[in-house]
């Protein structure tokens, strides 16, 4: 079986390296962007099973990076994670999966990428 395929996407260095060492630690395939520009180009390269997503950075916004990668794959989980609250409304209405608020533990995180994947694969029949 392989590995499911994580991008991280933020532009703080110390909380990329982190969430890379965590999750590749958990049994994930990951790669990572600084920017949303850098990760919209990774997603025309490649399929993930689902995507981590900061919303303020430099180039490309997150709110940008969702729209665009939105255009390439319509059903892979986004999840945005961000202190800024009104951002993160304007990410939902672009196509985010799910917005959490920092600060949270990479246990919470952890927990919030599983559940997206599991959701992705058995969707709800309404």
């Amino acid at each position: 079986m392989s590995k499911p395929r994580l991008l991280v996407v933020d532009d703080e260095e110390h909380i990329r390296f982190a969430l890379h060492r965590w999750f590749e630690a958990c049994g994930f395939d990951v790669d990572l962007a600084e920017d949303g520009d850098i990760a919209v180009g990774k997603c025309k390269s490649r399929n993930y099973d689902v995507i981590t997503m900061d919303l303020v950075m430099p180039r490309m916004d997150g709110v940008a990076a969702i729209s665009a990668i939105r255009d390439l794959d319509p059903h892979v989980p986004i999840l945005v994670f961000s202190g800024y609250h009104e951002k993160a409304s304007e990410a939902v209405e672009t196509g985010a999966t799910r917005t959490l608020a920092k600060p949270l533990t990479l246990h919470e995180l952890e927990r919030e990428v599983r559940s997206v994947m599991v959701d992705r694969r058995h969707p709800s029949r309404d």
